[in-house]
């Protein structure tokens, strides 16, 4: 579920139809264990949709075996509800099309936009849960990804537990039937299970659907055949060991015509599916907003979103009209700063930074866009740079939440920046956040090529896998990337990073024609 990218950012898509919303109350925020969400929703309907996606976050974990580490503010998916499918397309810029909401995995916190879901619990809510919930997984799955999976798995997976739906008293169906792809699981079109199992590269949008209905199909007959129990197992373990996807297959699964067979025998059977117990009432607490910050709300989703050359100064024009109105608000102020730095107003970005800060000391936002702010301008005074000033900024935010990923992150960068050998520290801290935020492909690659810089390459294996089975990823990409992973299975750190590099530079200049 989402389109291609060039080092993806999760985009999250679909074909489903979604209700509307009944009239906007006032912007509330709802606090869990792992979620931050934003909403205009009543506030009983808000703790419900919050109860709801923990009961699922936990019941995947129960199935999956997974840790549950404690989070903090930067670690948790942020959510914005919006009121309705047009908001969502327009704030995606892609108005008129079939996506419903999105994602974006980043090292700055991961965040979701999503429409409304209020009133009676209809199909048609039940499949745009579904939505977010096979994007969610794969930001559990990256999570949790001990071993490499192939493309088929990574759809799979997420589709089998996207379709979970919450009963009333909080148990969680797992298994049901994905009723958009009904027709790619009875008719069996796209890919044979050998085309899938050997991670053949989609030539056409139906090879492509066929990913995600047959990926599911084949997930859940593993799941609950109990015939086959450990193969899929044994296959990601031969994939691990670095073995030709067609040769793990036939020692996990043998005979792959009789697969096919009993694949398409239970297309046409009565699914199984697993219920998991409802567990203790998931903890949420709903306040509303400041005026302020639901005044500035709408600039910020669209920072959130990301902007562009184009678009950055219009953002910062209304952030900053709207922080004038509310200069002793930490969060508007704040928000100000990010909009400012992203439009290249570093004075004035500085000076928002420095009117939250004023206000909030702790202020984890302001301390990062000081830093980003500084560090901006440093590039550009060259030899009279004082990095070690904004690197202060970045170790200051890292003191005020150690468990964010960003300021590790952008203080590992400084280094590049100034031209100079990264610290250990530097390093140690760069791992740190990619084990942090390990949903943000950009973050993962740089830890990639700096294990291969230190002729890391066995530690550099696992943390590639996630990317070089990327299933959005086009064919020429997936080529590629497949290449470097050998040469990185072969232990050729050097040959791995000049190739990585290669495609970099070569990237950069075709972005460079284009703006």
């Amino acid at each position: 579920m989402g389109g291609p990218d060039s080092m993806r950012r999760f985009l999250l898509a679909s074909v489903l139809l979604l209700g509307t919303s009944p009239a906007a109350a006032a912007w509330q925020e709802a606090r869990t264990k792992h979620f931050i969400i934003y909403s205009e929703q009543k506030t009983e309907d808000l703790r419900a949709y919050a109860e709801r996606l923990e009961r699922y976050d936990r019941a995947v974990r129960t199935v999956r075996g997974m840790d549950d580490p404690a989070l903090s503010d930067g670690g948790k998916v942020t959510i914005f509800v919006l009121p309705n499918v047009a908001a969502v397309q327009r704030l995606h810029s892609f108005s008129g099309s079939n996506v419903l909401g999105f994602y974006l995995g980043r090292a700055e916190g991961s965040v979701a936009f999503v429409p409304s879901r209020i009133g009676a619990r209809t199909r048609v809510e039940i499949d745009a849960d579904h939505v977010f919930q096979h994007e969610y997984m794969h930001h559990l799955q990256l999570s949790d990804q001990k071993s490499p999976l192939a493309s088929w798995m990574v759809e799979g997976i997420a589709e089998f537990f996207g379709t979970a739906g919450v009963d009333e008293d909080g148990t969680v169906r797992i298994g049901a039937p994905p009723q958009v792809r009904g027709y790619m699981v009875l008719e069996d079109v796209g890919f044979t299970t050998e085309q899938l199992l050997t991670g053949q590269t989609p030539k056409n949008a139906i090879e492509r659907e066929s990913v995600y209905g047959k990926g599911w199909l084949l997930t859940h007959y593993l799941a609950f055949d109990k015939a086959r129990a450990g193969q899929l197992t044994r296959y990601t373990t031969a994939l691990g060991r670095g073995e030709k996807p067609l040769a793990a297959a036939n020692g996990a699964f043998g005979d792959l015509k009789k697969l096919e067979a009993e694949l398409e025998k239970y297309a046409r059977g009565k699914f199984n599916g697993l219920n998991v117990p409802p567990g203790p009432k998931p903890e949420v607490t709903v306040r509303p907003v400041s005026e302020g910050q639901a005044a500035i709300m709408a600039v910020r989703m669209r920072s959130e979103r990301g902007v562009d050359k184009s678009s950055a100064p219009g953002v910062a024009s209304s952030a900053r009209a709207i922080g004038q109105r509310y200069p002793g608000d930490p969060l508007v102020q704040g928000i100000v700063a990010e909009a400012e730095f992203d439009a290249k107003n570093y004075p004035a970005a500085l000076a928002a930074a420095d009117r939250a800060l004023a206000a909030d000391p702790n202020n984890v936002q302001a301390m990062i866009y000081k830093g980003r702010t500084l560090a901006a301008m440093a590039k550009e005074k060259g030899a009279s740079a004082d990095w070690a000033e904004v690197r202060r900024w970045f170790i200051r935010a890292n003191r005020a939440d150690t468990e964010n990923a960003e300021p590790l992150y952008l203080f590992y960068q400084t280094f590049a920046d100034s031209g100079q050998a990264p610290t250990a520290s530097a390093k140690e801290g760069l791992y740190y956040a990619q084990a942090l935020a390990p949903q943000d492909m950009g973050l993962r690659l740089a830890a990639v090529r700096q294990l291969l810089q230190d002729n890391k390459v066995a530690e550099a294996e696992p943390m590639f896998a996630a990317i070089a089975f990327n299933p959005h990823l086009g064919p020429s990409q997936q080529t590629k990337l497949a290449e470097v992973m050998a040469l990185i299975r072969a232990r050729d750190g050097k040959a791995a990073l000049a190739m990585i590099e290669a495609e970099e530079k070569k990237a950069k200049e075709e972005a460079a024609k284009r703006a």
